[in-house]
C-alpha cells in the first residue's frame, strides 16, 4: 500500500485548517536510519503515543502508561492509525473540539533498527511481533512489540523491553541482568495513586549518635576525598538538607566504593529489611500494583546511617507523602549541552524575571555537575500534570524571548548552543537532586543555593565542593532557600509522626 494510502484514516480524522499538525506529505522524507519518536499527548487521559518509521509513515501504538526499562513491566500498547513522517517533529496544542485535542510533547525521538536475528518488519508485523534496538535519548536497547492474542477491532499489543545491558528495574532500580553499572540512570517510574493516608514503618527513636565505618576510605581518588569526609560533610549540613529530604519518598543513588570505572553505582528504591527499625519506610504500589518500601529520611541519624552504607547522593520526590499527587515546588533544569555557562546564567536569570511577573518564589542553584536548577513553589491546586503544564508554558515564554540562547527542544542535534529548559521532571515519581546533596563525580561537588545576585560571569558550576562548601555556609549571613522553605511550611501540614 502506497504510503499516501495508508494515510487515508489519518487525513479524514482532521481538519488541518484548525489544527496545527502535519498533513500527509505527497513524498515522505527518507531517512538513512529508521527514526521513533514517543509523544506525551495530554488529551482527555495522558498517553504516550509510540510511532516507528516504516514504508514511509509512521506506524503508531497509544501507550497508556509511560514506556519502561523494566523487563516486567508490560506496557499495552493500542495500535492506531498511520501517521506521515513529518508528525516526529510535531510538538504543540491540538485545540479543543479537534480530534486528540491537548498538548503534545515529544517525550523521546532517535534512531531504531531491526533487532539482531528478528523477522523482517512487515513480516513481524503481520505475524504479531515485532522486535527491534531503539537509539533514544530515555529508551535504548532491544524492545518487542508483541500482538495480543484474541484481540478484536484495535488491535491491543504489548511494549515490552527486553532483557539487556539497558535493562533496569523499576522497583530499586538495580539492572536487571544483575550488573552493577557505574553510569546508568535510574527507572523513572510513575506509581500509581497510593492509598490515602500511606503505610509508614519504622516508628522507634533514632540513636543520638551514629558512627562512621572505614572512614579512610578514599571515595574520590583524584581528590584524596575519604569516606570520613564526606560523612562529616554530610552531618555539618544535616540541618539545612533535611527540610528538603523529609516527609518526601527517597531515592538513594549509591556507590560504597567511592568513584571510578567499574566501581559499583546503583540507584536504591526499596528499603531492605535489614536496615534497623528506626529507619522510617513508606510503602507505595507501583504501577503493577507490587509496593515499593521508600526510605524517609526525616533525621540526622538516618540521614548519616544511610551515608555510612555508601549513599553519596540523596534524590527525594517533589511532593510529600501526606499529598503525593500535588508537587510543593517545580523543577527547571538547565542543560547547557554546547552551550556556555554564561548562557545558563542569562536563562535562569530570565526565568526568574518571568516567575516575579508571576509573584511566584523562586531560588537558583548549582546542580552540583554542568548546570543550573531554578526552584520555584507551585502556586496551583492542581496535581503533577498541572505543575508540568506550567512549568512548560514558562519555559515556553522564555524560549520565545532568548530565541539564540534558551530551547525547549527535546532533541539534542535540534538544540544546537541553546540552553535546554528541561521541566519534564515535574511528574509524579520522578525526583530532583535538593540542594546541599554531594554529586558522583570528580571534585566531590555540591548542588549549592544561590542568592540571585551571585549569578555572574565568575560563577563557576563546580565551585562549591565538600572542601570549599561549609565555609562558605559558615559565612552565610541568610540563608537563600529560606524563602522557599517558609512558603512550604504555609501551604503543607506535616505528614502525621
Amino acid at each position: 500500500m502506497p504510503a499516501t494510502a495508508s494515510l487515508t484514516e489519518y487525513r479524514k480524522k482532521r481538519n488541518f485548517k484548525r489544527t496545527p499538525e502535519p498533513a500527509p506529505e505527497d513524498r515522505a522524507p527518507k531517512h538513512k536510519q529508521p527514526i521513533f519518536v514517543i509523544q506525551e499527548h495530554h488529551a482527555s487521559k495522558l498517553h504516550y503515543d509510540f510511532r516507528l518509521e516504516y514504508d514511509g509513515v509512521l506506524k503508531s501504538w497509544a501507550v497508556p502508561r509511560e514506556p519502561s526499562t523494566d523487563p516486567a513491566d508490560k506496557r499495552l500498547a493500542v495500535q492506531v492509525e498511520d501517521h506521515p513522517v513529518s508528525y516526529a517533529k510535531f510538538s504543540g496544542t491540538i485545540p479543543h473540539g479537534a480530534y486528540g485535542a491537548g498538548r503534545v510533547y515529544i517525550w523521546d525521538h532517535g534512531t531504531y533498527e531491526p533487532a539482531p536475528g528478528a523477522a523482517p518488519f512487515d513480516v513481524g508485523l503481520e505475524a504479531g511481533k515485532i522486535e527491534f534496538v531503539l537509539h533514544g535519548e530515555k529508551l535504548k536497547g532491544r524492545f518487542a512489540l508483541v500482538r495480543m492474542s484474541g484481540s478484536r477491532g484495535k488491535q491491543n499489543w504489548l511494549l515490552i523491553k527486553m532483557r539487556d545491558q539497558y535493562a533496569r528495574r523499576s522497583e530499586n532500580g538495580k539492572a536487571s541482568n544483575g550488573k552493577a553499572s557505574g553510569s546508568f540512570t535510574p527507572a523513572k517510574a510513575r506509581p500509581a495513586r497510593p492509598p490515602s493516608p500511606p503505610e509508614l514503618s519504622g516508628a522507634k527513636t533514632p540513636p543520638s549518635r551514629v558512627e562512621v565505618t572505614n572512614p579512610d576510605k578514599v571515595w574520590f581518588s583524584d581528590d584524596g576525598i575519604t569516606k570520613g569526609d564526606v560523612f562529616k560533610y554530610y552531618a555539618g549540613i544535616a540541618d539545612r538538607l533535611l527540610p528538603f529530604l523529609r516527609d518526601r519518598p527517597v531515592t538513594l543513588e549509591r556507590l560504597p566504593e567511592g568513584i571510578g570505572e567499574g566501581k559499583p553505582h546503583f540507584w536504591q528504591k526499596h528499603t531492605p529489611e535489614h536496615y534497623p527499625s528506626w529507619v522510617r519506610r513508606v510503602d507505595f504500589p507501583t504501577e503493577r500494583g507490587r509496593p515499593v518500601r521508600y526510605v524517609l529520611v526525616n533525621d540526622k541519624a538516618t540521614l548519616l546511617y544511610l551515608v555510612n552504607q555508601g549513599t553519596l547522593t540523596f534524590h527525594p520526590w517533589l511532593s510529600r507523602i501526606d499529598d503525593a499527587d500535588r508537587p510543593d515546588f517545580v523543577l527547571f533544569d538547565l542543560d547547557p549541552a554546547e552551550a556556555t555557562f554564561g548562557d545558563v546564567v542569562n536563562v535562569a536569570k530570565a526565568i526568574h524575571e518571568v516567575l516575579e511577573g508571576e509573584g511566584v518564589e523562586s531560588v537558583a542553584k548549582t546542580s552540583g555537575k554542568r548546570g543550573l536548577h531554578v526552584l520555584a513553589l507551585w502556586p496551583g491546586e492542581g496535581g503533577y500534570d498541572e505543575a508540568r503544564e506550567w512549568a512548560r508554558s514558562l519555559a515556553e515564554r522564555v524560549a520565545e524571548e532568548l530565541p539564540d540562547l534558551a530551547t525547549v527542544e527535546i532533541r539534542k542535534a535540534k538544540r544546537g548552543r541553546r540552553v535546554y529548559i528541561d521541566t519534564l521532571q515535574n511528574a509524579r515519581g520522578h525526583h530532583a537532586v535538593p540542594p546541599y546533596v554531594v554529586r558522583p563525580v570528580a571534585g566531590a561537588p555540591v548542588s549549592m543555593p544561590l542568592d540571585w545576585d551571585e549569578l555572574t560571569a565568575r560563577l563557576r558550576p563546580n565551585q562549591f565542593t565538600v572542601k570549599t562548601a561549609p565555609n562558605r555556609l559558615a559565612r552565610q549571613k541568610s540563608d537563600p532557600m529560606a524563602g522557599l522553605l517558609k512558603s512550604f511550611r504555609k501551604v503543607r501540614k506535616p505528614a502525621r509522626s
